[in-house]
């Protein structure tokens, strides 16, 4: 009995540094960059060495991965939710604003994010794998342009690059706090989601 406390103990505390590690990082990317902050660092205001630092991480790549994927299934539920909204401007702008909230709750992950995705292959892929998981969330919407006629390759292209469009238009705009930018973009993007939510064959020829 002993000696399952005890590996239960162990495996409690390999959690718990693994996470205070994650936490520091976190900090760390926002207060003074990506590329500035160190394993070193990391492992400093965790309060653990550097070689435990590498008992759990081989990079600090590895450690966005993992914010990434933390974050990950909220932002596919988003995007399921948007399949289900009226195809129309006006729902997909309160989908926008509702999607923009998450954008704020996340700002500090999505700050590292974009700092390692520059200098990181393994963010990059992680970040272009995630745009594909999202566009397999909204199916329906890749179906509705097909079925009016756009080739599925093209129709999966289609949802990906207006993911990647919300995307870069929010890193911008909510992330780095451009309110007025934000007011600007929302209406246009809006109409666009609408357009590819109704499979419009204005917009998917």
């Amino acid at each position: 009995m002993a000696e399952k406390t005890a590996r239960v103990s162990r495996a409690e505390q390999k959690r718990r540094t693994r996470a205070a590690l994650v936490y520091a990082a976190r900090g760390l990317f926002v207060a003074q960059g990506y590329t500035a902050t160190t394993a070193d660092a990391v492992a400093r205001a965790a309060h653990v060495s550097r070689a435990t630092f590498y008992l759990h991480f081989r990079s600090k790549a590895e450690i966005v991965v993992e914010l990434m994927r933390a974050v990950e299934p909220e932002v596919v539920a988003s995007y399921e939710q948007l399949t289900l909204v009226e195809p129309t401007s006006s729902a997909t702008e309160r989908w926008l604003r509702e999607h923009a909230a998450l954008w704020r709750r996340h700002r500090m992950e999505f700050t590292a994010m974009e700092q390692a995705l520059a200098n990181e292959e393994p963010v990059a892929e992680e970040w272009f794998a995630l745009y594909g998981r999202l566009a397999d969330a909204m199916a329906t919407i890749t179906g509705r342009l097909v079925a009016r006629g756009l080739a599925a390759e093209r129709a999966r292209a289609r949802v990906i690059a207006l993911v990647m469009t919300v995307e870069r238009a929010f890193y911008v705009s909510v992330v780095r706090d451009r309110p007025a930018f934000f007011e600007a973009i929302v209406p246009e993007i809006a109409d666009a989601l609408a357009h590819a939510l109704r499979g419009d064959p204005a917009h998917s020829a």
